[in-house]
């Protein structure tokens, strides 16, 4: 149980709290990029996680620790081989299941695959980009042809997918999984760490993806199933495991997830949970994002 701060005697205590626990994380980083970077063989390394983990920018802080290494590493975000958003909304009206955004089924496997392959041929690496504005591809970055020293570094909560992990076990990879750690207490109230994870992916959802509140409480219910049956099972199988909380994220995910949450209606059928949410983050004393570091993970919810 992570213990919050619930109160500070001026602006630069929070802004050490901040600048402290960003430090932190970035150790607990460069330790496992250490480690990958002894593999001199190493080409594929996976980094996954449950929602709002904190997948891409520790992608991006692996990366950059890796090349201060030598090494010449190529993010490939695993969101780029969705299929569109049309199909899977005609796919869940012709099936009458609910809508899915994060099962195995919604990966092009084919794609994915074909571009395996291709680094392990020396073929050309062409890789599709998702807009998720849009909800459709809008074109392929070109990696052009791979070099001895490149590693390929796969992000996404589908790099822990069995279907995914076997299909890229039949070339030797390292993986990577993070974790939110464990439940968060501020006084007498308790954040689950499943309640936090929402809180991020709320303040993420609305800010960078266009995405109402209440889409996001929807389309909780079918990323916690789909975790609980094909991400959680498989976590401690993973080569290095790193925890993304912050000591200092309640206090500054409260204003945004406030201000949205406070948009939900009583018609709603979310209204008493967000209601729940907000009077229980209310107390909480608010933390700018004026105070992050340039490097911290935390600029993936509030840029």
């Amino acid at each position: 149980m992570k213990n919050v701060i619930t109160s500070f005697a001026n602006e630069n205590e929070k802004r050490a709290l901040v600048e402290r626990e960003d430090r932190t994380f970035l150790s607990r980083v460069t330790e496992a990029a250490a480690a990958l970077s002894r593999d001199k063989d190493l080409k594929l390394i996976t980094v996954s996680g449950a929602s709002c983990a904190g997948k891409t920018t520790t992608a991006e802080l692996i990366d950059a620790e890796l090349e201060r290494g030598g090494r010449r590493v190529h993010t490939i975000s695993l969101d780029d081989f969705f299929f569109s958003r049309a199909e899977l909304v005609e796919r869940a009206e012709r099936t009458g299941s609910k809508l899915d955004f994060d099962s195995p089924e919604t990966l092009d496997l084919e794609a994915l695959s074909d571009v395996t392959d291709a680094i392990f041929s020396g073929g050309r690496l062409l890789i599709p980009h998702f807009d998720f504005k849009s909800g459709d591809r809008d074109g392929t970055t070109d990696l052009g042809v791979p070099a001895p020293e490149d590693i390929y570094l796969f992000e996404g909560i589908q790099a822990i997918y069995p279907v995914v992990t076997s299909l890229l076990g039949r070339h030797p990879f390292k993986s990577v999984f993070l974790s939110v750690g464990d439940d968060a207490r501020y006084g007498d109230t308790v954040f689950s760490l499943d309640e936090i994870r929402f809180l991020r992916r709320l303040v993420r959802d609305a800010r960078f993806r266009s995405a109402e509140p209440s889409f996001t409480f929807r389309i909780w219910e079918t990323v916690r199933a789909n975790e609980e049956k094909h991400i959680f099972p498989y976590s401690d199988a993973c080569d290095h495991l790193i925890s993304t909380y912050h000591a200092y994220e309640l206090n500054m995910l409260r204003n945004d997830a406030i201000a949205h949450l406070s948009t939900i209606g009583e018609d709603s059928p979310y209204y008493e949970r967000a209601r729940d949410l907000v009077a229980r983050l209310t107390p909480i004393e608010p933390i700018s994002p004026a105070y992050l570091s340039e490097r911290s993970l935390f600029h993936e919810f509030f840029g």
